[in-house]
């Protein structure tokens, strides 16, 4: 039996790059293949309707299922071509140039494609504040967070995922937010009952946009999980090649049995198994990329390769925030301690 290597890709299921993901975006060609899939689908349920009609003459009602059988496989893309015609509201905008260092070093057509990105995202994933408020801010960006690690696949949706639950904190291990020492988890992919939710810290999700010069994001860590989990059961994204997830592999295996002086230089956490190391990385590759790559360049070239972008290049070009959070600016959690007493400290600890 195939086993679900560091990147939870079975390796006997990504042999043939299955290609059944669904696009978030639809182009004129998806758009135009889903609808000759509709039509297709009509005419078998029109078809088989004449055959048991003929058979029982009582089924010819079933005809009026071709309709039905045209609208069921059009509906997801006629949402979101709905979706895309929007207008991008000017508060999102607002969020993003301030908050989304990403998303302001994007050129035009790269910008305009993030924010139908982010529309999608919002109209198809919940975002539930639990004993806290979930406003604009919030909920653009848990969507750029989704949006961030998945901007280089072309053909890729989350599939697992229906709704986020905003902390006011960090939690434990029952999802307690009881301010004891044990409450430690800034994040968390649901499993089980919980499954198809994720749990993000509303402080640390704020601090992972406003403090750049780190290591931490909330935020992009337990997008890269979902990531892992996504490519497990639907296989890698056509446009990273095989051999680069082979070599992660390795490496992965390697570093966790045998670790480098890499290891001084990452959070410690990485080492707790395969599947943080790569969400740890994911962290340090889209908020530290200059760093990453002087430290290591060939794992800065693996990682390039498996997301299939170059942050590095990219948030180089970036402009400095236009009225960026500063560490003495008020806390946007609405606490009203300072930014750096606050949430900024609560990121860190």
């Amino acid at each position: 039996m195939a086993g679900a290597g560091p990147l939870g890709v079975e390796s006997s299921h990504t042999r043939g790059f299955p290609q059944e993901y669904g696009s978030m975006l639809v182009t004129p060609e998806l758009n135009a293949r889903n609808r000759r899939e509709a039509l297709i689908a009509a005419g078998v349920a029109a078809l088989a309707a004449a055959w048991l009609g003929w058979l029982f003459p009582v089924l010819w009602l079933l005809v009026g299922l071709s309709p039905l059988a045209y609208w069921w496989v059009r509906r997801r893309c006629l949402q979101r071509l709905t979706v895309m015609r929007q207008p991008f509201p000017a508060a999102w905008e607002a969020i993003l140039r301030t908050h989304v260092a990403f998303f302001r070093a994007l050129d035009e057509t790269g910008q305009a494609r993030f924010r139908q990105l982010v529309q999608i995202f919002l109209s198809e994933v919940r975002i539930t504040g639990i004993r806290t408020e979930v406003d604009d801010t919030i909920r653009v960006l848990v969507a750029a967070s989704a949006v961030i690690p998945t901007f280089g696949f072309h053909d890729w949706a989350y599939h697992r995922l229906h709704e986020v639950l905003i902390y006011p904190d960090a939690f434990d291990d029952a999802y307690r937010t009881t301010g004891g020492k044990e409450n430690t988890i800034l994040g968390m992919v649901g499993l089980h009952h919980l499954s198809g939710v994720m749990i993000l810290s509303k402080p640390a999700l704020l601090a992972g946009f406003d403090h750049p010069s780190g290591h931490h994001h909330v935020g992009v860590h337990e997008f890269a999980h979902l990531v892992e989990r996504e490519t497990h059961e639907y296989g890698i994204p056509p446009e990273v090649p095989w051999m680069a997830v082979r070599q992660w592999m390795r490496f992965v295996a390697q570093e966790l049995a045998h670790p480098s002086r890499q290891r001084a230089r990452l959070n410690a956490y990485a080492y707790k198994n395969e599947h943080e190391f790569f969400a740890v990385l994911a962290e340090y590759f889209f908020t530290s990329p200059a760093s990453l790559e002087r430290r290591d360049p060939a794992l800065y070239a693996l990682m390039r390769d498996l997301f299939h972008q170059d942050p590095r290049a990219l948030l180089g070009l970036a402009p400095r925030p236009a009225g960026g959070l500063g560490r003495n600016a008020p806390c946007p959690c609405g606490s009203g301690k300072k930014y750096k007493h606050c949430c900024l400290a609560k990121a860190g600890s």
